[in-house]
Parts: C-alpha cells; structure tokens; sequence
C-alpha cells in the first residue's frame, strides 16, 4: 500500500510538473523572439488615363511604413500578442502586434485593391506574423476566392502564394498579378497587389492601381538555449528525466519484491 502511494504521489508530481510548463509552451507558439524588430514600407500606385485625350492623366504614388520592436510576450501565456513599440507612419506607442491583418494602421482600407481585400465576397485574410493563421485562414482564403473567380492560385515554394489571371469584358481586358509571401520565421515578408486594364480598341493602359508591402526584418534572440520552455531545460528533458524517475523507482520495487 506504500508503494502504491509513492507511485501515485510521484505520477501527480509528474503531471503537475507538465501542466506548469504549458503557459511557456504557449509563449512559443509563433516563430519570433523577442528582440526581433519589423519594419514594413507598403507603396500604392494609382494611374487613370485621360478619357477626354488631353494628357491630363491622374497619377499618384502613396508611401507608408509600419514600425515593430518586439521586447517580450503578453501575459502569462503569450499565446496572442507581441507587447513593444509600435511606429506607425510616424505615430509611436506601446502597443502589441499579432493576429493584425497587413493594412493594419492604414485609413479606411484604402490601401487594398479590389481582389485582396477584407468586405468582399470572398475575403482575404492576410496576416503581419503567424502561426497557424498562414494555412488556416490565408491559403483557404486566397484558394476560395481562385474557385469563384476568373483567378488562378498557385503555392510555391511553401508559403508563397499567388495568384494571377486575365479576364476579357468587350473592349477591355483587366489583367491581375498577386504574390503573398511569408519568411521562415512565418511573418509576412512580402506583398504584390497590381491591377492593369487595357483597352483593347486602342491597345492603351487605361488604368492601373498597384499596392506593394515589404519586410526589413532582424530575428530575435530566444530567451534560452532550449526555446524558453524552463530556464535551462527543454519540455523534452524534463519528460525524459521524469520517465527515467518513474522507471527507476519501479524497478527498485520488483527488485525488493524478488528478493
């Protein structure tokens, strides 16, 4: 009856050592450390030929960046934001960065064209760090909207999607390029968002509007050798050593029980 209880006390020891290395685990749920710092300069491209012959075409170009120093995790779990410095096209603040979508920041979406996009019919999600998000939501996403339109999708390598096609309305061909890439660390490294119509009466470019995002991205350092699951021990030690307890102390009791 003894033995029974050491081995049951030495089990709920066991399970309870797990259960409090969970929250680290979370903390480690998405690819960057803390240190890491992102930066994000997007440009928009707009050109509307002149109907009227004149020559006053209407042509502008718009810059924005967005700014993030990540120092550590939220809460205990860490599991849903990134606390640091936010510099949003010259407004800083303290603030947290995850499960943003990549037009965070930016007035009243007016940096989206009509095919990637948030209100339309067939949304896409486009995430500035993920984890899960990048197979979960964005590839569905970008391969739902390819299913119910003129657009083809196209993944390759891992994580690069595209997504491209041509569609012909009487006089006027509307041509589309989309590329949305994700560096290995999971953060949105790269967007390209173009469309160009052309009338083919004429053969001329009436119209083209082009949205393009990219990352400078230094990684962080993890906040220990392991991957800061505990200090100086990895999930995997901590469970191997725990077995070999369990193991040894079992054989310890056959090896009384034969004597």
């Amino acid at each position: 009856m003894k033995n029974s209880k050491s081995t049951f006390f030495l089990l709920l020891i066991s399970l309870t050592l797990l259960v409090s290395i969970r929250p680290a685990l979370a903390a480690n749920q998405y690819s960057v450390d803390p240190g890491a710092h992102f930066r994000w300069d997007a440009t928009k491209y707009y050109f509307h030929r002149d109907y009227f012959g004149s020559g006053n075409h209407l042509s502008y170009t718009h810059h924005y960046f967005l700014e993030f120093n990540f120092t550590n995790w939220a809460g205990s779990s860490g599991a849903e934001y990134l606390n640091g410095t936010v510099n949003n096209n010259g407004t800083v603040y303290d603030g947290e960065l995850s499960h943003a979508t990549y037009y965070f920041g930016t007035p009243s979406q007016s940096w989206v064209t009509e095919i990637i996009d948030i209100p339309g019919t067939y949304p896409v999600h486009v995430y500035l760090i993920c984890n899960t998000e990048i197979t979960q939501t964005t590839k569905p996403d970008l391969q739902d909207l390819a299913a119910s339109s003129w657009l083809t999708f196209g993944e390759s390598p891992t994580n690069n999607f595209s997504l491209t096609g041509t569609y012909v309305d009487g006089d006027e061909t509307d041509i589309y390029t989309g590329n949305i890439r994700f560096n290995s660390d999971k953060v949105l490294s790269y967007v390209f968002d173009e469309m160009v119509a052309i009338n083919n009466t004429i053969d001329v470019t009436m119209y083209i509007e082009r949205y393009t995002w990219t990352l400078d991205y230094t990684a962080g350092t993890p906040s220990s050798p392991t991957g800061g699951a505990i200090p100086g021990f990895s999930i995997i030690s901590i469970i191997a050593a725990v077995t070999i307890g369990i193991f040894i102390v079992i054989r310890k009791k056959l090896v009384r029980h034969l004597k």
